[in-house]
């Protein structure tokens, strides 16, 4: 947990943080969460999926073109934009229960309180309804290597911090059974390794990841470009590295596939 916690956590949520968060890589992001829905749940007609911290509604649209009834929840959001039902509370969603699938990437971390939303969410999924969700992986390599200069870091946003022991361990307090864990999501952990290594030999954290998602610079057009040229040159380490700490178990990321356990 992060101590101590902030007394307005919404000044750490303005806008310089939304937009364009995955940059080029968001198509590949979410068709890999496509599929990986459609590995454990299909949609049968008028199926719901809840995609809890549903920012622009990218994984909506995914979700929609798969064949789901998809809905979202996202604090944030503006009633005027979009084209799917997303409301700004877990308790307004709550409306259109049961769902058939929730999803959750990388929200959890940011939830004040996890147990009792996830303890929430088991009351809205059906008896044979999934929870797929993504977290960073404290416990991993890159968080171990790197510490405070770690990207997926980011506190105070990140309230809480899991590991591949203790987020098991929360599910089943909060009434679910795990089904499947996995141990990298291939985009976020690659640059993972890029920005964090950049945000350790240098004064300004995070300046290739503004640029690449188009966040206002913070720093001259020189140390922007020298971001690029020594995030080009770490790549293939961190591909590397990537695939070598997914084989121990100890990537940038957890994903889990639960269900409600039987009550």
């Amino acid at each position: 947990m992060t101590l101590p916690a902030p007394a307005r956590i919404e000044t750490y949520y303005r806008e310089r943080y939304y937009g364009n968060r995955h940059s080029f890589t968001g198509r590949l992001c979410n068709w890999r969460r496509r599929r990986l829905v459609a590995r454990h749940i299909s949609p049968s007609a008028g199926a719901r999926l809840l995609d809890l911290g549903s920012g622009d509604g990218a994984f909506l649209d995914t979700a929609s073109a798969a064949g789901w009834t998809a809905v979202g929840v996202e604090p944030h959001h503006r009633p005027d934009e979009g084209k799917h039902a997303i409301f700004r509370t877990l308790e307004q969603a709550a409306t259109l229960a049961p769902y058939d699938c929730v999803t959750m990437w990388h929200v959890l971390e940011h939830v004040p309180a996890p147990v009792e939303c996830l303890a929430q969410l088991r009351s809205i999924l059906s008896p044979t309804g999934v929870l797929l969700l993504a977290v960073p992986d404290f416990g991993g390599l890159q968080a171990r290597v790197f510490g405070g200069h770690w990207l997926h870091l980011d506190v105070p946003r990140h309230l809480y911090h899991f590991t591949a022991r203790s987020l098991p361990r929360l599910l089943n307090t909060a009434g679910f059974e795990v089904l499947r864990t996995a141990h990298q999501e291939f985009e976020y952990d690659c640059f993972g390794w890029i920005q964090s290594a950049l945000n350790a030999i240098g004064p300004t954290p995070n300046v290739l990841f503004d640029a690449l998602t188009g966040k206002p610079p913070r720093v001259g057009r020189f140390a922007v470009g020298a971001a690029y040229v020594a995030g080009s040159l770490i790549a293939p380490a961190a591909a590397a590295l990537t695939a070598a700490s997914t084989l121990l178990h100890r990537g940038g990321t957890i994903i889990v596939a639960a269900r409600p356990r039987p009550r």
